[in-house]
C-alpha cells in the first residue's frame, strides 16, 4: 500500500489520520474515485481545522 501524506497548503503541517480538514476544489468531472488522497492532493488546495479558524 502507497502511504499518501497530506499536508495543510497554508501552514505546512502534515495533517493527521481522522484530522478534520477543510478542502477547496472544483467538483472532479467523473464520478467514481478510487484514491481519494490522491486526488486532493493533486487537485485541491489543504486546509488544516487551525489554520480555517483564523
Amino acid at each position: 500500500m502507497i502511504k499518501r501524506n497530506l499536508y495543510c497548503s497554508v501552514c505546512g503541517k502534515e495533517v493527521e489520520g481522522d484530522e478534520e480538514i477543510y478542502a477547496k476544489m472544483k467538483a472532479p468531472e467523473k464520478t467514481a474515485m478510487v484514491e481519494i488522497k490522491a486526488y486532493l492532493k493533486k487537485n485541491s488546495e489543504i486546509i488544516c481545522q487551525d489554520c480555517y479558524e483564523k
